[in-house]
């Protein structure tokens, strides 16, 4: 993301965005780590675009979940694999903290799921 002219002071809403996410970069990358755990949630950065991994998530609708209730794994540099179906970007991480945000993950391609389809109505119903 270009930088933009309010971005001499870091005041804008993405630079205060990045600031945050570089916190959570320094505590592990882990957001929303809280008093007493030892563990928050990971973040992944993948070309330049910021994710929050939730844990997977089996309870709610997939209406309140991020992307829909989607899929995804996400390979960590350090050899962590990490799959979730609440997953929320935040965003481009603009230019100017890229060298700060660097990318730590990769997005690993979902296998299609395959299911038998049925020829006919019966077929496979017990007589």
């Amino acid at each position: 993301m270009p930088d933009k002219p309010c971005c001499k002071n870091e005041t804008c809403s993405y630079c205060q965005a990045a600031k945050q996410w570089i916190a959570w970069r320094q505590d592990g990358d882990q957001a929303h780590r809280r008093p007493g755990r030892s563990e928050g949630v990971p973040v992944a950065r993948v070309n330049g675009i910021h994710y929050v991994v939730k844990p997977y998530n089996r309870t709610d609708p997939p209406q309140y979940l991020g992307f829909g209730g989607t899929q995804f794994t996400f390979r960590f540099h350090d050899g962590r694999e990490i799959t979730s179906n609440d997953v929320m970007c935040q965003g481009e991480i603009p230019d100017r903290f890229r060298d700060r945000l660097p990318d730590n993950a990769v997005i690993v391609p979902q296998q299609p799921v395959r299911t038998k389809v049925p020829f006919s109505e019966t077929e496979g119903l017990e007589a």
